[in-house]
């Protein structure tokens, strides 16, 4: 059955921590691997992974590959502590990797010595496999610049031989770096913005601000969460029902600063959340300089409004590099179908762009802030499948 080895790159550095992030890791790898996972075919050993599963399918490498923490990962051969049986089935990876025509391709042998009790160093076992491989199928040593790499690693029970890396999505493991809520609203940017801090580790809930006056059909929203769910294992996302003060700020704020004022208010309720939840942070999907919302003095005059650390990882990224990391995680199609998104509706045809926190605290202190508590309809979200609400 096929085999497949992980490798991690932060978690090397994390010291006394290494093994809880290691814990970690092995969970969520196990959560995606579940259906095919071999009963008792996990093994941890220190700075690897090893799973052995009923089948393989190019949709599970490619899932494998956006899962946060992974470095990269192989399909391997194993191959019994024993030099001639590495020899062998070094032999046969190559074979099995790139075809029975190889005689005269360049390559070179990569051993680590995991396991110091095996008798042969890494230099040692470089010199011995490489001479197995140049006599038996006739490649062409080279060093520098190799077609075919063959990597041997000596483990704890087995060796385990791979000629190819796939490459994953690096990070840390989701569930390292505590829990955040993410103001979602269905766009392009939200999802990214909560994907990219579940790859720094953090677990994220998401927030979802609507009218219900204008909008009950939730569909688009819950795709957008369902898909990811599959990175972190487990999402709940909030919807929450902001009809009654949207009101109250149509007739009583100007129009130029009603976006300021909203999404003041969408920070206030995901604070609310988070406290309730435990969660330590928000997190926006805000990109400076993007839209009118998002200039400097703007994006000052709102975050004003969270006693909670406020964080935008896509602050400094441009439109392309957003949509580029939305359509690699499956989620750019879906935020590009149609939805009733209030926040166009509070757009002026001159919105401001220099928005001042004592105008604003002079809107604000004719509206009921702290009086309207908004309705909240929750839905968790389990690898991929809906769950109750």
């Amino acid at each position: 059955m096929p085999k497949i080895l992980f490798h991690f790159g932060e978690l090397s550095l994390k010291g006394k921590n290494r093994s809880e992030f290691e814990r970690r890791m092995a969970r969520n790898i196990r959560q995606v691997l579940r259906p095919v996972l071999v009963s008792g075919g996990f093994h941890r050993e220190h700075g690897r992974m090893l799973a052995e599963v009923r089948e393989l399918s190019d949709a599970l490498l490619a899932w494998l590959a956006l899962i946060p923490g992974i470095r990269n990962f192989s399909i391997v051969h194993e191959a019994p502590l024993e030099l001639s049986e590495i020899q062998r089935v070094a032999a046969e990876a190559v074979l099995a990797d790139h075809g029975a025509d190889v005689a005269g391709r360049p390559f070179r042998v990569t051993a680590r010595r995991g396991n110091k009790a095996f008798a042969l160093t890494s230099p040692e076992l470089n010199f011995e496999v490489g001479g197995y491989l140049k006599a038996r199928l006739g490649l062409k040593v080279c060093l520098d610049a190799p077609e075919i790499e063959v990597h041997v690693e000596i483990g704890k029970r087995s060796a385990y031989i791979y000629t190819r890396k796939i490459a994953g999505i690096g990070g840390l493991p989701v569930g390292s770096s505590g829990h955040g809520m993410v103001l979602f609203s269905g766009g392009i940017d939200s999802p990214v913005a909560a994907y990219a801090m579940m790859k720094r580790g953090m677990r994220v809930s998401l927030v979802h601000c609507y009218n219900s006056t204008i909008n009950r059909d939730f569909g688009k929203i819950h795709a957008l969460a369902r898909q990811l769910s599959r990175y972190q294992g487990a999402l709940t996302l909030h919807c929450v029902d902001l009809d009654e003060f949207q009101r109250h700020a149509i007739a009583l704020v100007p129009a130029e600063y009603r976006m300021i004022i909203y999404k003041r208010q969408m920070i206030r309720e995901a604070v609310h959340l988070a406290e309730a939840s435990g969660a330590m942070a928000l997190v926006t999907g805000d990109s400076l300089g993007q839209v009118a919302s998002q200039t400097l003095a703007n994006i000052h005059a709102i975050y004003d409004a969270s006693p909670l650390p406020l964080l935008s990882p896509l602050i400094a990224w441009d439109k392309e590099e957003i949509i580029a990391l939305a359509r690699r995680i499956g989620t750019f199609a879906l935020s590009l179908e149609e939805y009733c998104d209030i926040c166009s509706f509070l757009i002026a045809k001159h919105p401001e762009t220099r928005g001042k926190r004592h105008t604003v605290a002079t809107l604000e202190a004719e509206l009921p802030i702290d009086t309207c508590r908004a309705p909240v309809r929750t839905v968790h979200f389990h690898a991929g499948e809906e769950a109750d609400g």
